[in-house]
């Protein structure tokens, strides 16, 4: 099909005539266009090669981390917790350091670490997307420092954070938790793997509302806290993990079992370091405006210009339009959840969900048919609790029902608690992986039949 160019009044072109750009057909021939088809290929190629570096330099050098002393995974420094990392990458335990939605990575198989946070306004949002994991481990802070200019990946001082400080990232977990810092040596119980250790100046912290896993007479180094389907451990020292003490007596051996006992099978151990300040975007768009890539941005802004104007008289055919309606089995499942949370059903689809859970539960282990509600609930504990599972049924149903009965509730509510369903349903039917006894043996188990691993009281 013929083409108009934008000079030519609406008479069609020839063939063999050129246009403006001097580029193939539609060109004014070799010196009559603006630029020559050369010279087009040559600023292409140019401004490719320049983004291209530009990337390397941005893939291959990183300013955030070459120059930190901080309390973070890249810190050589004594405060900062880089050996951890490395030890646990000898080890070839899965290991991943995020700077964005670290939270998400970590998801429901893996581990999020949260060490040392920094308390700026950055990293406090950071830390509120810790909810959205599953397994979460923290490490409170105790320590800043001054950097030694002539190396500043080392220190020239070290000082003592105040107590709110630590108290304040606890707080986001824990309320009415309290800080104590003890000189004196300390006997350590409770380590489900027979490991000590050691801390010359320990930082404990005490709450009711922490259920100890390492403590001694002063505190507790070592808790647990559940809250909203989301497990914590909570260690208040760092001293155990950081470069400057985790060579200390077994306090490596103790770092090492401290992320075995809370990774799944199969999962990935997430350090979050947007917690630190390093921070990344996954907006491509975002990341081309930011130095050193915005400047190969330029150019190749600049290059593309260059063909446009060249190529200006120019015009392919218009794109198709998209279809209204994606086509295949998954558009056709968005399309029908979205109408059904429209519509409002959710509490009536979460009903039937927990019933079609105990049917299928019924299918896999002889319930009695003539228990009533209540006996019910009190039989399926029973159940559970002689089969390890990390749910109870009376929790999971009563949660089930609360979100029912709420007024307009968002949809994680209802999402969550059908989670806590499924989750239990799995453990009652395959066992609770957590337990190496109490994990059976099923060719239908597949991939999303996993539980989650951990210490359980």
């Amino acid at each position: 099909m013929s083409q108009i160019p934008a000079s030519s009044g609406g008479r069609p072109e020839a063939p063999g005539e050129t246009g403006p750009g001097g580029i193939g057909p539609g060109g004014s021939g070799p010196g009559g266009g603006v630029f020559s088809f050369q010279a087009v290929a040559i600023l292409v190629v140019v401004g490719i090669l320049c983004f291209a570096t530009a990337t390397l330099l941005a893939v291959f050098s990183d300013p955030q981390s070459e120059r930190t002393f901080g309390t973070n995974a890249y810190s050589d420094s004594a405060i900062g917790h880089r050996a951890w990392t490395e030890i646990l990458k000898d080890l070839e335990i899965p290991l991943l350091v995020s700077r964005n939605a670290s939270a998400e990575k970590a998801g429901e198989y893996g581990l999020l670490v949260t060490a040392q946070p920094h308390i700026t306004s950055d990293a406090v949002q950071a830390l509120e997307t810790m909810r959205e994991a599953w397994t979460v481990l923290i490490v409170l802070p105790k320590w800043a420092g001054r950097p030694d200019f002539p190396n500043q990946r080392w220190l020239a001082e070290m000082r003592l954070l105040n107590d709110s400080t630590p108290e304040q990232v606890l707080s986001m977990v824990v309320d009415d938790a309290e800080i104590i810092r003890s000189e004196t040596p300390q006997t350590w119980r409770g380590a489900d793997w027979d490991i000590e250790p050691s801390i010359s100046e320990a930082q404990l912290m005490r709450s009711d509302d922490i259920a100890p896993i390492v403590e001694s007479d002063e505190g507790i180094l070592l808790g647990e806290v559940r809250h909203r389907g989301t497990t914590y451990w909570i260690l208040s020292d760092p001293d155990v993990i950081s470069n400057s003490g985790i060579d200390e007596g077994d306090n490596a051996l103790f770092a090492v079992a401290l992320i075995e006992a809370l990774l799944p099978v199969g999962g990935t151990v997430v350090f979050d370091e947007a917690v630190h300040g390093f921070t990344t975007s996954p907006d491509l768009w975002r990341s081309l405006l930011s130095f050193p890539l915005n400047l190969a941005a330029l150019q190749m802004l600049a290059a593309v210009g260059i063909l446009v104007w060249a190529a200006a008289g120019r015009f392919g055919a218009p794109l198709p339009t998209p279809p209204r309606l994606e086509a295949g089995k998954r558009g056709l499942i968005d399309n029908t959840a979205s109408l059904f949370e429209y519509a409002g059903n959710l509490p009536d689809i979460l009903r039937r969900y927990h019933d079609a859970c105990l049917r299928d539960l019924g299918r896999h282990m002889n319930i009695p048919r003539d228990l009533d509600e209540h006996d019910l609930t009190r039989w399926l504990d029973r159940v559970g609790e002689a089969r390890g599972t990390s749910l109870r049924y009376s929790e999971v149903s009563s949660r089930a029902a609360a979100a029912t009965q709420q007024l307009n509730p968002p949809l994680q509510h209802y999402l969550r608690a059908a989670r806590r369903l499924y989750r239990w349903k799995q453990e009652m039917i395959h066992g609770h992986r957590a337990d190496p006894n109490g994990l059976r043996s099923d060719t239908r188990a597949g991939s999303q039949n996993r539980g989650r691993t951990g210490r359980r009281a």
